[in-house]
């Protein structure tokens, strides 16, 4: 097993504030809810709520007759992490009333990690929230009794992420045992480095594994020669190069491709299935709308909650931004659960597919909404 501490205290070393990437954790403490549905009972309920909605006279939506301009006003409580999509989407929506105007009063609540906002939605803080592969399957497998979450769109997929290292302690893979590397608990570094230890075939009982917290306490470890090694984005290349860290293998080195998804629980996406494709058409005009503006959304951004502008035009530049849920991210959600199982993350192997409700998502793109279960 792969020795594991917490770094109880922050180091004193005065660093800059990094943006910090959309990822999310596990963990098995979640307050109760309804046991999850297989897949072919899932299909067989959705019927029936039609039925029911038929047998009261009310619409039953369909992307032929849903009209996003029909949706009554609303409130959705939206987790972010800095400088994601939707934290971005509430900037353009306070400087413009991009979203006001169209009847969606988006309240966002920022947190360190995807885990976090999963944590939220248990407790009925948020309605949406967010989480990496490997973070949303591990939480699932270890909550199966009492989950509601269901992912239902796709964000995005990504290789972005490399290990950054000390280059004096660390020239190849290998040179990781006896050394220290860097994770957050629960969250997608540990599958990237379980992913490591496997492509390379090093020996994880050497390896000391040290939770923080944050990138900038990352940071403060690799600037003190606390630790050797990180996984972390590209945005965040140029705060490692300060301290003399290098990149030396990339998620793509290791088939660890990361996918990120929207997240709420299956009720509130069945209550308020016209509510959430509305939320995701307009969410795609506003992105759309930065993309056209970006030079003056950058200021806003910068001078909001301080990311750099150039760092915001890199960013979003070289991101697609808009929702799918292509078979590619079922099939990732997959083999993410398969690794897990095998690595003994969960008590027992489960379908993802009864995870995921993309049926808000098919009311505005049935043409993107193209996974099927295995």
């Amino acid at each position: 097993m792969v020795k594991t501490k917490r770094i109880q205290k922050w180091l004193a070393v005065a660093l800059g504030l990094v943006m910090t990437t959309g990822v999310a954790a596990c963990g098995t403490n979640v307050s109760g809810q309804s046991q999850a549905e297989p897949a072919e009972q899932k299909a067989a309920t959705s019927s029936k709520e039609d039925t029911k909605k038929e047998e009261k006279g009310e619409e039953v939506l369909t992307a032929d007759n849903f009209n996003i301009d029909d949706v009554k006003p609303f409130t959705i409580r939206v987790g972010v992490n800095s400088g994601d999509d939707n934290q971005y989407l509430k900037i353009l929506d306070d400087h413009t009333g991009f979203l006001k105007d169209r009847g969606i009063d988006l309240v966002t609540t920022e947190f360190a990690a995807g885990i976090n906002t999963i944590d939220a939605i248990t407790t009925g803080q948020l309605d949406v929230g967010l989480f990496a592969d490997y973070a949303g399957v591990n939480r699932i497998g270890n909550t199966l009794a009492d989950t509601e979450l269901r992912a239902f769109a796709t964000i995005k997929q990504t290789t972005a992420y490399d290990l950054w290292v000390n280059p004096e302690t660390i020239k190849e893979p290998k040179d990781l045992e006896g050394k220290i590397g860097i994770s957050q608990a629960g969250v997608v570094f540990e599958y990237e480095y379980g992913k490591l230890f496997q492509t390379y075939d090093l020996d994880k009982s050497k390896i000391e594994i040290v939770n923080v917290q944050s990138v900038q306490e990352a940071l403060s470890l690799a600037a003190t020669g606390g630790a050797d090694a990180y996984w972390t984005h590209q945005r965040n290349a140029q705060k490692f190069e300060e301290v003399g860290w290098e990149p030396l293998v990339s998620i793509a080195d290791i088939d660890a491709t990361m996918y990120t998804f929207l997240v709420a629980n299956d009720s509130y996406l069945r209550e308020h299935q016209a509510e959430v494709a509305k939320f995701l058409a307009v969410s795609e005009e506003g992105f759309a709308y930065i993309t056209e503006h970006l030079d003056e959304f950058a200021d806003w951004v910068e001078a909001d909650i301080g990311l750099a502008k150039d760092i915001v035009k890199k960013g979003w530049e070289t991101e697609s931004h808009g929702y799918t849920f292509k078979q590619e991210a079922y099939e990732d959600l997959d083999k993410v659960e398969k690794w897990c199982a095998e690595n003994g993350n969960f008590p027992k192997a489960y379908d993802v597919a009864d995870f995921i409700n993309t049926d808000a998502l098919a009311l505005i793109h049935p043409d993107l909404v193209t996974w099927s279960a295995k």
